[in-house]
């Protein structure tokens, strides 16, 4: 049975293509992605994970492997910022801290040295009131992955985008924030994006997203692999769009991409990392941090 969202998603849909006469390929995308095969199954009370695999090429014109995580706010979901001193399996951070599911977080670097100084991370990580690590500044200003955050609040997650202040993260009202970027969906409108490679070159991709009713979105997009394509960050905008999200923030993508749910398979991963370079669950990345997810 679909859920509310996409049987909103597909009626909307069937009434933009009656008013203007035509199928677009932005609505036979939509169209795919809404009324697709999606696989559902309960993770706990008021979480949801499901997926959805679109071959024959019905989705930008490529396939794709989508994972999907929504809590909502009845849940009562505990969502942490956890930071490793030492790069780990996001599986590995989340069975270590018993974290239900775990997404993996923002951008890193590869020196996978033990490291609290910075936690090796190149964005601002705040915890528990304390800085972990600071926003490594490029030479020309803020780097398109610090444009926006992730900051939790009174146990309420937010996704924010950068103001003109230079180190504005440091003034958020958080008890937890970790910067990410670029921001894709802001009060319901899409954010306008650079032309720049990274944003336009398909990629696997990880994203958070927020809807008006607090509901919370995890997700993957696998790439690299001709079952699935992985998608720029537009497509990515749309798929938040299409998913109800009134805020996006895209998080570290590539090889990094992982989406773990516990028990959910052998190893717990429910997407396709890339490291192994094969289809399957066992190519998953060590990173420097992660979102953890804690039910009841």
């Amino acid at each position: 049975m679909k859920s509310y969202r996409a049987y909103r998603c597909f009626t909307l849909l069937i009434i933009s293509i009656f008013a203007t006469g035509a199928v677009s390929a932005q609505n036979r995308d939509s169209l795919a992605f809404c009324s697709g095969n999606w696989s559902q199954n309960s993770i706990a009370e008021g979480i949801i994970h499901k997926s959805i695999h679109i071959l024959n090429k019905e989705i930008f014109n490529s396939n794709q492997y989508i994972s999907v995580v929504e809590i909502s706010p009845e849940s009562c979901a505990k969502v942490e910022i956890f930071a490793s001193p030492v790069l780990k399996h996001t599986s590995q951070m989340a069975a270590e801290k018993g974290a239900k599911i775990a997404l993996n977080g923002s951008f890193f670097k590869f020196n996978n040295s033990y490291n609290t100084e910075d936690y090796n991370s190149v964005d601002y990580i705040r915890k528990d009131n304390r800085q972990l690590a600071p926003n490594t500044w490029p030479a020309r200003g803020r780097s398109m992955h610090q444009l926006g955050a992730l900051a939790i609040f009174r146990g309420e997650v937010f996704i924010l985008k950068a103001d003109s202040i230079r180190e504005w993260e440091r003034y958020i009202q958080a008890e937890e924030v970790i910067t990410s970027g670029p921001v894709l969906r802001v009060d319901g409108k899409d954010v306008s994006l650079s032309s720049d490679s990274f944003y336009t070159t398909r990629h696997p991709r990880t994203a958070v997203g927020k809807r008006s009713d607090g509901t919370l979105i995890l997700i993957t997009a696998d790439g690299r692999a001709a079952e699935a394509a992985g998608v720029s960050l537009a497509e990515l905008q749309l798929i938040m769009k299409w998913l109800g999200a009134d805020y996006a923030i895209n998080l570290d993508g590539g090889g990094s991409t992982t989406l773990y749910i516990e028990g959910a398979s052998d190893n717990g991963i429910v997407n396709h990392p890339t490291d192994n370079r094969e289809f399957d669950n066992k190519g998953e990345r060590k990173v420097a941090n992660a979102i953890l997810v804690y039910t009841k």
